[in-house]
């Protein structure tokens, strides 16, 4: 290449020589320029020449600094299925305008100086580079950890191995790791994981709770089947709202950052969590059988009180016996199907165990089980018996004795329902069960499913026997009524003007709250009177009164005249 390069040369400059020939003048000229200034000018070149690729390595390794500054002072990242940018300031991720990035760095670049004849480059070369940063493969702060898992501790999880294996469960949903396993949670958290994978998809556009589910089907295989632990306070919106309004994006983060630390959330809970615990309540299913789990509802929940051989026997005595003086009798050795089903929904329940099984695979298993003992005439067990039976028989029979569906009345408070139970109980000369809020919610929605219930405190539409509220309320007005009649009317007219009614209490309304305070006294005389709520008083008043009612706050003097 270099023989050619020089042949070339030496050709043009005999041409050149020979196209002056004749031309003294211009022979000189060409003579003095080879010889004398083109040296110079090539070495001139070529010292121009350097200083410029020296200049440029210069400017290079200036950008470079620049933008590796630059990047490590502000932590930028990119999700490209949403075009989405953000920022992290080592405490939260937040979402950032792509505009508010490019003010930055040319405002960083004009501040720095040495860059601004590569501005433009430099701004380029960066976003870029901001680009290339993932914002799932970001490493979130100790700080920001922290602030997260307070976040779930203790409202929404009861431990920080707990909150860490959800965490994880979701970083592996966003990388759709181990797409088999089943991750069952109680069916009040689904609000609050929709939200989450909602916002999730917003922002990074991928699916977060594929492996989350509430209600067992078929085709799961318990081998790939685990248990979240999650706090019951879930259900309330107002608790986990503010969680995710002010930390989503963190727990996102947080949540990748796991799922890549841990490898998937099945090592996490076997290897890292030394939370034996968690590990025994997670993969609880997956090394056990239906029929083991029926066997041991059995051995918990059951207990056979008579042989087998004896049952057509104690059927047979039954039957001849008065059904009334025999009716305890016949339901202590005895479980009817619908009473075993309940019994298994406890059993699962103390366990925190979702509804694993299908009914008939349940009754098949049982039948088969305790194959002697089951009458398909009357569709129970016979012989058989269960220590958690006698509270739910004696709250049914309550029930049926003292509750009706109607239509106009408005609801009954859990509290109180326990309240009447306990008198009832009383009034039988029965030592009353303890039951639960949660249980007797169970019990009605599971016997009464028509039953409507309300924020899972107001038993609605129904009547109890033992205590008309509607009524107690109307005789305290009634008597407030006549109290205010009599102080007033024997005072300006007399005794003899009772019953005609004037002016003096004209425009002396009385306060919904003064009136319930009356309500209140009218029987906190009378011994075990229970007292409606504030709430419902307000309601009867509305329903009953509302053309007396003056600024949703008082009840007109015209009531008193009426």
């Amino acid at each position: 290449m270099t023989n050619n390069k020089l042949e070339q040369a030496f050709g043009i400059i005999r041409e050149l020589y020979s196209k002056y020939e004749t031309d003294e003048y211009m022979t000189e000229r060409t003579h003095n320029y080879i010889c004398n200034q083109l040296p110079i000018f090539l070495e001139n070149i070529k010292t121009t020449h350097e200083n410029n690729v020296n200049r440029i390595e210069e400017m290079k390794l200036e950008k470079d600094m620049f933008i590796t500054n630059f990047l490590s002072n502000n932590q930028y990242f990119y999700v490209q299925s949403t075009e989405k940018f953000f920022f992290y300031d080592g405490i939260h991720y937040q979402v950032i305008n792509e505009d508010d990035i490019i003010h930055n760095v040319l405002s960083s670049i004009s501040r720095d100086g040495n860059l601004m004849s590569w501005k433009q480059l430099t701004k380029k070369h960066i976003m870029k580079r901001i680009k290339e940063n993932n914002l799932l493969k970001s490493i979130p702060e100790s700080e920001t950890i922290q602030r997260v898992l307070n976040e779930l501790i203790p409202t929404i999880f009861s431990n920080k191995a707990e909150a860490k294996y959800f965490l994880t469960i979701l970083g592996d949903n966003i990388f759709k790791k181990n797409q088999d396993i089943i991750h069952f949670i109680d069916n009040n958290a689904k609000p609050f994981i929709t939200e989450i994978n909602n916002i999730c998809q917003f922002l990074i556009n991928t699916n977060l709770s594929q492996s989350f589910k509430y209600k067992y089907h078929d085709n799961h295989e318990y081998t790939h089947c685990r248990l979240v632990k999650i706090n019951p306070q879930i259900k309330c919106e107002n608790i986990w709202i503010p969680i995710l309004n002010n930390s989503i994006l963190d727990m996102i983060c947080v949540a990748c950052h796991y799922s890549i630390r841990y490898t998937n959330s099945d090592d996490f809970v076997v290897k890292y969590s030394n939370d034996s615990d968690l590990n025994s309540s997670t993969f609880y299913l997956k090394d056990i059988q239906p029929v083991d789990m029926v066997v041991k509802f059995i051995s918990e929940y059951l207990q056979i009180t008579n042989a087998s051989n004896n049952i057509k026997n104690i059927m047979d005595s039954q039957i001849l016996l008065d059904k009334d003086t025999q009716a305890a009798k016949m339901r202590a050795t005895q479980i009817t199907w619908k009473n075993m089903q309940y019994l298994w929904r406890k059993f699962l329940y103390a366990k925190s165990l979702p509804g694993i099984m299908f009914q008939q695979t349940l009754k098949g298993i049982l039948m088969d089980k305790l194959s002697n003992y089951y009458k398909e005439e009357l569709d129970s067990f016979v012989g058989i018996c269960s220590e958690h039976l006698p509270v739910i028989q004696q709250f049914l029979q309550f029930w049926g004795e003292t509750v009706t569906m109607d239509e106009t009345e408005m609801d009954f408070e859990i509290e109180e329902l326990i309240v009447l139970f306990k008198q009832w109980c009383q009034l039988k000369n029965d030592v009353p069960n303890s039951l639960s809020d949660k249980q007797i919610l169970d019990l009605i929605a599971y016997y009464y499913p028509d039953i409507e219930i309300e924020k899972d405190k107001y038993i609605c539409k129904i009547r109890c026997s033992l205590w008309d509220k509607q009524l107690d309320i109307q005789v305290a007005l009634d008597n407030m009524k006549n109290t205010v009649r009599m102080k007033y009317y024997v005072k300006y007219g007399g005794i003899e003007n009772y019953e005609r009614p004037a002016t003096p209490l004209n425009g002396m309304n009385i306060s919904i709250y003064d009136a319930y305070n009356y309500y209140c006294k009218f029987f906190s005389t009378v011994n075990n009177k229970l007292i409606v709520s504030k709430s419902y008083f307000e309601k009867y008043v509305f329903d009953n009164l509302n053309e007396y009612i003056v600024d949703s706050k008082f009840i007109n003097s015209d009531w008193i005249l009426t």
